[in-house]
């Protein structure tokens, strides 16, 4: 369906909390990070199932890391581990 196709600036504008940039997410696409379709053109359009996500926290693996609700010791986010 094409809204649920989005680019980069409309991640951003639609997703202000998650702290995403536009090169970020270009990025990402480009390095298999995060899926994306691309067109003949060479522009990009991530999908918002993929978007929300990696955007929603990963699913605690152990009842101790269900415990901690925010970041990690080294800052990173639940659900973003893969993308740094």
């Amino acid at each position: 369906m094409p809204g649920d196709l989005l680019t980069a600036r409309q991640v951003v504008e639609q997703y202000p909390e998650a702290g995403l940039s536009q090169p970020m997410l270009r990025r990402w696409g480009r390095d298999g990070l995060i899926e994306v379709v691309r067109y003949p053109s060479g522009r990009m359009r991530f999908r918002r199932s993929n978007v929300e996500a990696l955007l929603s926290p990963a699913l605690p693996s152990t009842p101790s890391s269900a415990m901690s609700s925010g970041p990690s010791v080294d800052g990173v986010l639940p659900g973003q581990g893969a993308l740094l």
